[in-house]
């Protein structure tokens, strides 16, 4: 690997495949959901009320889609006569 691009000597073929220690992996971590946090930002009104008409439409769709079933197999199709 060359001198050019030293951030990625880690990926080089010739790097050590030790496993990192308990301690390396934990910060890794937390220092990822720290900066994470940091660019993350509250969703505003509309973006909730659009979650909220997606599920509650995906809600009606899975009931009316259940009840269609259920009606089938009760009316339709009784098992057990």
């Amino acid at each position: 690997m060359s001198n050019r691009y030293p951030k990625y000597a880690k990926y080089s073929k010739d790097a050590k495949s030790k496993k990192p220690s308990l301690y390396e992996r934990l910060s890794t971590f937390f220092t990822n959901a720290r900066r994470i946090l940091k660019i993350a930002n509250k969703p505003t009104s509309k973006e909730y009320w659009t979650v909220f008409k997606i599920v509650a439409i995906g809600m009606v769709i899975l009931g009316v889609l259940s009840y269609i079933i259920q009606l089938i197999f009760s009316v339709v199709l009784p098992v057990g006569k």
